[in-house]
């Protein structure tokens, strides 16, 4: 007797290659039977469900479907019960005599004999004490009779049901109202048809608080309407699912407003604001991830067109890792889209990647938002800060411009700046130097600052005269104090406290105080032209 054929929407595993049944029938120019199947690796794929010019069944994803044969080797997928036994739970050998069991990292070729592992195996088989359960890749399709699995498994408070066979929301929910304590729920790569009714998802998700459907193609539509189900969910996870735009959509009510993390991680996004009209509801927001996604800009607010598009003030934490980001006015109008911003994430992208930009992005970016406390994972110190304001004042102030309302429009930052520290004396630069080794050597006027404790301890007495030099901008802070002890002849042993004059006179130090910036290129701190003082400490 043979079987039953599989219905459409069913999930299949064939030679470990993960599909889902479009289509059941016959194929014009055939006989028998066949699935017409989209496999979850396009690659796979031969075609869109077109065959010799008539159409069976769509893809999600373009060529990614094919027509295979109902055939004994696939793989329907078992419950979860099932396949948490199969996973979690060996079949008692029996204490007649010792196991012999292989060595996993000798290829076999070493075997052992094991005294007792029937006792190591009941203490993992006490699956009713685990808080977390990963069945992902174990073809599980479907729920258990209702009880069973809040029986076997009271505690568990995590599931990673991702690659799985499970075919709709439907059977998600009667396997999560069966635990009632879950809080984070890993459903990757599956792919789901939508809730066939509200009533199946009630109470199923009371407690989630973290959902991640990374690469199930689902919709920013079909993530509202799941989400509405889940009252106490702070994370949702929408990485690697094509997504070109989110709006429009239709937003259920009430709205899960609650949600604090999003992550967009790895789409196809490129509008900015279609983003934040979309994100407008999520009142809680708080970490936005959009890296891997080829949104290149962020345009100014000031714009007759943005002005209508909401600010999202609550986001404190951006990823852009990988983005397409390319323009420094891009930065400047996070200020005004997220005037809270706190954790910025800008590795790999154009910005930070380019020849030109690379070497001072950091200080760049540190200038140009002023309410960031992190940026690319590492704290960024009041020193720092200031620093970098101050690197970046001297080097708007060596850029040619027009006039000084050129100036501002393009560094928006720069009075404010100004106000703080004091006009740089080479802001009125206006011709570029010609690209040569000697145009691109920093000229500093250095002083040695007479200090009592240092007046015994010179070598010759025209030490304290001042000095000019010619530094590579690329000279780490350690080699110029080097060089700075070396032109002043200090004793050996002595060390150089290294400050540069800010145009008010008030002096800034360069580097903290306990090294850990010596490192850094004097590019950091210095300008043509710039005044040193020098401070030196004998031991």
């Amino acid at each position: 007797m043979s079987s039953p054929l599989p219905s459409v929407g069913t999930r299949l595993c064939l030679h470990k290659h993960l599909a889902t049944i479009r289509y059941v029938g016959e194929v014009d120019g055939t006989k028998g039977t066949w699935l017409g199947v989209e496999w979850d690796d396009p690659f796979r794929g031969k075609h869109d469900g077109i065959k010799d010019g008539k159409r069976y069944f769509s893809c999600l994803v373009p060529n990614a479907g094919s027509f295979i044969r109902p055939v004994p080797a696939i793989d329907y997928g078992r419950s979860f019960l099932q396949a948490l036994t199969e996973k979690y739970i060996e079949a008692f050998h029996g204490a007649e005599k010792p196991e012999v069991i292989v060595l996993g990292s000798s290829n076999g070729a070493i075997q052992v004999e094991a005294v007792d592992l029937d006792k190591i195996r009941h203490k993992f088989a006490k699956v009713e004490q685990l808080r977390e359960i990963s069945l992902d890749k174990e073809n599980v399709s479907s729920a258990d009779p209702e009880g069973l699995i809040r029986t076997k498994c009271p505690n568990v408070k995590g599931v990673d049901l991702s690659y799985s066979l499970i075919p709709s929301w439907d059977v998600i929910a009667l396997i999560a109202r069966e635990l009632p304590l879950l809080e984070r729920l890993a459903l990757n790569n599956d792919r789901l048809q939508a809730f066939s009714s509200a009533s199946l998802n009630i109470n199923a998700f009371q407690r989630l608080t973290e959902l991640e459907l990374n690469a199930t193609l689902m919709t920013w539509q079909e993530m509202l309407d799941v989400v509405t189900s889940m009252p106490t969910l702070k994370q949702v996870e929408m990485g690697y699912n094509r997504l070109t735009k989110l709006l429009p959509a239709r937003y259920p009510d009430p709205f899960n407003s609650g949600i604090e993390v999003v992550n967009l991680d790895g789409n196809q996004l490129s509008d900015w604001t279609d983003v934040c009209r979309a994100l407008a509801p999520f009142t809680r927001l708080n970490r936005l991830i959009l890296s891997t996604n080829p949104l290149s800009t962020v345009p100014s607010r000031d714009g007759s067109s943005n002005l209508e598009v909401q600010p999202l003030p609550q986001v404190k934490h951006l990823a852009f890792l990988s983005a397409g980001i390319s323009t420094w006015a891009s930065v400047d109008a996070l200020n005004s889209w997220l005037p809270g911003l706190e954790s910025l994430s800008l590795s790999g992208t154009p910005l930070v990647e380019d020849e030109q930009t690379g070497r001072t992005w950091r200080q760049f970016v540190i200038a140009r938002v002023p309410s960031l406390r992190v940026l690319d994972s590492t704290p960024i110190s009041p020193h720092q800060r200031t620093d970098a304001e101050l690197f970046y004042l001297s080097s708007v102030a060596r850029e040619p411009f027009e006039s000084e309302t050129a100036r501002r429009l393009s560094h928006p930052r720069w009075e404010t700046l100004c106000k703080l520290y004091g006009a740089p004396t080479t802001a009125l630069a206006t011709r570029p130097k010609k690209d040569t080794l000697n145009s691109r050597l920093i000229r500093a006027h250095c002083q040695l600052t007479n200090f009592p404790d240092i007046k015994a301890t010179l070598s010759k007495p025209d030490t304290q005269t001042p000095t000019d030099l010619r530094i590579l901008p690329t000279t780490p802070l350690r080699v110029l104090r080097l060089k700075l002890l070396k032109t002043f002849k200090s004793p050996r042993g002595a060390s150089a406290e290294i400050s540069v004059r800010m145009a008010d006179g008030s002096l800034a130090p360069l580097g903290d105080p306990d090294g850990s910036e010596d490192g850094k290129e004097i590019s950091w701190w210095l300008e043509d032209g710039a005044e040193i003082d020098v401070r030196v400490h004998t031991p």
